[in-house]
């Protein structure tokens, strides 16, 4: 198995609010222990050396469950402490740049909103996955556009790299989502409310299923 094969199922992000720097590795722990094999620390404001130690033990506990730490657009940081991938959006380093910088081996995902035509530059150009969304309105990021469901259908029939949804999924709608047998659904909220992490990650799966 390549670390490529983990790319699937439920990927969970970190957020500054929900998983705070005294709380997030035990919350992450807590996380690889029910299954998930891909986990994004993603933090916009500090520094990297303000989170750097949080990073490296976050990267050591995926070692440990065999799963794959992301950073969000923070290439040298990866570089640094050799992560297992980066996250781009539009926003952020570009991907030419990021994949020079890190090399062949690092995974690295892109955002690409509701655009099927920036997912298959980034595919021809060698990203290891391509995220669509916000599919819904999303608590973490209000700002953000929703795209139709119907995107992840035209991703599914055109890409060949796994695809990822993000943007307000959680138990009640993760099974519209999961129709178009996409391989990762991006969370955040839904995972940790009523601090039943175990319990949420759980029932999201069986969603996922059905």
């Amino acid at each position: 198995m390549t670390k490529k094969d983990l790319l699937k199922g439920i990927y969970v992000l970190s957020d500054a609010t929900l998983t705070p720097k005294e709380t997030i590795l035990s919350q992450m722990k807590r996380v690889l222990e029910s299954g998930v094999s891909v986990i994004q620390f993603r933090e916009k404001y500090a520094s990297d050396a303000q989170i750097e130690l949080t990073c490296k033990a976050l990267q050591d506990l995926c070692r440990q469950y065999n799963a794959l730490f992301i950073i969000d657009d923070r290439a040298e940081l990866v570089k640094k402490i050799d992560a297992d991938g980066l996250h781009v959006g539009k926003e952020d380093m570009d991907y030419v740049e990021a994949r020079a910088l890190l090399g062949k081996e690092k995974i690295i995902g892109v955002s690409c909103y509701g655009d099927i035509q920036r997912a298959q530059k980034y595919e021809a150009l060698g990203a290891d996955y391509v995220a669509f969304g916000s599919f819904f309105p999303s608590p973490t990021k209000p700002n953000s556009t929703v795209v139709p469901l119907s995107v992840l259908d035209e991703a599914k029939a055109t890409l060949h790299v796994p695809i990822c949804a993000i943007g307000g999924i959680n138990d009640d709608n993760i099974n519209e989502v999961a129709h178009s047998g996409i391989e990762m659904y991006a969370l955040i909220s839904a995972i940790y409310q009523r601090d039943a992490i175990e319990e949420n990650i759980k029932k999201l799966q069986e969603k996922m299923r059905k």
